[in-house]
């Protein structure tokens, strides 16, 4: 049995070394005997505990244009484990990463074409506020955003955000909201919004930059907003840490992969978009 926290230290370096890239890759190896999933639908987060960095793959431009449609896939699982796999530079992984999008691949209601497009925030501001109250008994994330995108809300929002200059510029948008609406409210959906567009992202060099593209991840957020079922807080919490070291030792010490893996794309997403509330957000999940 491979010993995880063994490796754990090496692991979490932004630049890995020869060893931690033979550390990563063992773990890698031993995972890919492991399903995708486990429990009820569950998805297997060990590859998203074990990320490094590394280049691409020529494959990626042939699949991930077929895939991106289906980008809500297992709530996000799908494109999270590839954006890992491509960093972790690990062939099999990244094999066995999109295979399990395909597998759960997943679109969402087509919503019909609005009749004015608007400007981000005032979106952003109608999709906070007209999502209050919406429910789902769905018990996953996937049902939830489904369900969402049959709704009133989805069918008059999904389609009205209005195009930005380019895809890149879209999910630094979306991003930015989700993380706001995260360190304002922690919620398990938003977390994997907030993960779900750092891994869209990472991809970015092998997706096209297309209105189609924007519009999907327009309307995945919408779904994915209402499926996290937010209930406004009269007071966003506190958080006391004021550097990502506390952070990041806080995540390397819990045995919760979703702070592993909220931290990580925080402190990957503060380097590229700036700070904004991406400290503050992986403070509050790391329980600081």
């Amino acid at each position: 049995m491979i010993d995880i926290q063994a490796h754990q230290s090496a692991i979490v370096t932004r630049h890995p070394s020869p060893l931690t890239r033979t550390a990563l890759h063992t773990l890698l190896d031993a995972n890919l005997r492991l399903p995708p999933e486990h429990g009820d639908q569950l998805t297997n987060h060990l590859p998203m505990a074990m990320v490094a960095r590394q280049g691409t793959e020529a494959s990626l431009r042939l699949a991930l244009p077929d895939l991106m449609p289906g980008v809500s896939a297992a709530a996000f699982h799908g494109v999270i484990r590839t954006a890992h796999a491509v960093q972790a530079g690990h062939a099999l992984d990244l094999a066995a990463a999109l295979a399990y999008w395909a597998w759960r691949w997943q679109t969402l209601a087509a919503p019909p074409q609005a009749h004015t497009q608007m400007a981000f925030v005032p979106w952003a501001e109608r999709l906070l506020e007209e999502s209050v109250g919406w429910r789902s008994s769905g018990p996953l994330i996937s049902i939830r955003m489904a369900d969402a995108s049959h709704s009133t809300v989805y069918q008059s929002l999904a389609s009205a955000l209005a195009p930005a200059t380019s895809l890149a510029t879209r999910i630094q948008e979306l991003a930015g909201l989700a993380v706001d609406r995260y360190a304002a409210n922690p919620n398990f959906t938003v977390l994997h919004m907030v993960t779900g567009l750092r891994a869209v992202r990472t991809l970015l060099p092998w997706l096209p930059d297309t209105l189609p593209a924007q519009a999907v991840m327009a309307q995945n957020v919408v779904a994915a907003y209402m499926a996290a079922q937010v209930n406004p807080l009269a007071s966003p919490p506190e958080s006391t840490a004021h550097d990502w070291n506390t952070v990041v030792v806080a995540a390397i010490a819990s045995d919760d992969d979703h702070v592993v893996k909220l931290v990580h794309a925080c402190r990957e997403e503060a380097a590229v978009y700036g700070q904004g509330n991406y400290l503050r957000a992986a403070a509050l999940v790391a329980g600081l």
